[in-house]
């Protein structure tokens, strides 16, 4: 994207400040640099010259989620994410990853968990267990569900993410079951990489390309009608960055709406808690994809056992974001722990492997994925 097209795309923002409301950082810390429309104003002054870049407007640039609420908020239809991005391919200028930006996503997306597993192990016996939310690492037979025959039309292609591949296999295990038992054809195929998001929204575009040439090539090898990717994050990057045509992308709590949606609850879940438990939407899921009522259509046959949560705030992860920006991260974790507990829940439900990661190594409170209401 040309210059003058990030500046068309800010020339939309008015100054209203509607965005200041859905924007989790500008929440925790209050100041105009951290707002969307802040952000909005240093994109015109970069692009027109009134600026030139520099370490202080540079960190600005990476201050933000990426989350979309801004988005969804905007009266006027301000494309943030889109100009977010293209300003960070602009500020990353060629240049090779930061070190420790580097180190965070060998951390979260495996390829450290593939070469040195004792490392995060070793890690989570630390105090970086709680600034990482790094948890001690599950093990589980992927090798064993790995595969797929390339001649058979399947009716799914689960892509679980790096965050369910490497710190919580289990659960990939446990949600490709859970489709099967309903009756789906499963493919679960050797050679997916990271969805590639985490690069792109650091503006390193260069390396999402490689990664999304890899997980096409992985696609192409197979016949499938859906993509079921348990992460939001995932499913907003095949829908939007990547050439798919004629595959629908779903998140499983969309995936089991629409194709499965009265899949037996599993009945007990809930019945030992000691009171109610609630649901956390993820961002992605709220704002970019427009889902709500998917998951809720399963909670609210809990009864009385579910208390819903219609807030939205953020939980604070954003990947590489939590590690950038720690103390802003914990802030906006300390907003949502506090509305948890004026709601008086005693467990959270959540949809997002990443919030997932966030809340149950960081709250006094179990924490369960969506896939864990269902029967077994």
């Amino acid at each position: 994207m040309a210059i003058t097209k990030i500046a068309e795309i800010a020339k939309l923002c008015a100054d209203c400040g509607t965005c200041q409301s859905a924007c989790p950082v500008y929440q925790v810390e209050l100041t105009e640099p951290n707002s969307p429309r802040g952000k909005v104003n240093l994109a015109k002054a970069l692009a027109d010259g009134r600026l030139e870049p520099n370490a202080r407007n540079r960190s600005l640039l990476y201050q933000c989620l990426v989350c979309g609420g801004c988005e969804h908020a905007c009266p006027q239809g301000v494309e943030f994410t889109r100009m977010m991005i293209e300003q960070r391919n602009r500020a990353a200028g060629g240049r090779s990853i930061p070190w420790l930006k580097k180190a965070a996503l060998f951390l979260y997306q495996g390829f450290i968990l593939r070469r040195v597993l004792w490392l995060p192990r070793l890690l989570a016996r630390t105090p970086l267990k709680r600034k990482l939310s790094l948890p001690a690492l599950e093990r589980a037979g992927l090798k064993k569900i790995r595969g797929g025959d390339p001649e058979k039309e399947h009716d799914v292609l689960l892509f679980p993410g790096c965050v369910f591949t490497y710190f919580y296999p289990r659960k990939t295990v446990e949600i490709k079951a859970l489709l099967e038992g309903l009756g789906f054809s499963v493919l679960y195929p050797e050679g997916l990489q990271c969805c590639g998001f985490p690069y792109l929204s650091q503006g390193w575009g260069e390396k999402f390309a490689k990664l999304k040439e890899k997980n096409e090539a992985v696609f192409r090898r197979f016949r499938f009608r859906q993509i079921v990717v348990p992460c939001s994050t995932g499913a907003l990057a095949f829908k939007k960055y990547y050439d798919l045509p004629g595959i629908e992308i779903l998140t499983l709590n969309e995936f089991l709406f629409k194709k499965a949606a009265d899949t037996a609850i599993d009945a007990e879940f809930g019945a030992g808690l000691p009171g109610p438990f609630t649901y956390h939407d993820p961002c992605h899921d709220l704002h970019s994809l427009r889902l709500q009522q998917e998951a809720r259509h399963f909670l609210e046959r809990f009864g009385e056992r579910f208390r819903n949560d219609d807030s939205g705030l953020c939980c604070g992860f954003g990947g590489i974001f939590k590690v950038g920006f720690p103390s802003t991260s914990r802030k906006i974790l300390a907003k949502r722990t506090s509305r948890l507990n004026e709601l008086g829940v005693t467990a959270v439900v959540t949809s997002c492997p990443g919030c997932y990661m966030q809340l149950k190594e960081n709250l006094d409170l179990p924490v369960y994925f969506f896939s864990d209401l269902f029967e077994k």
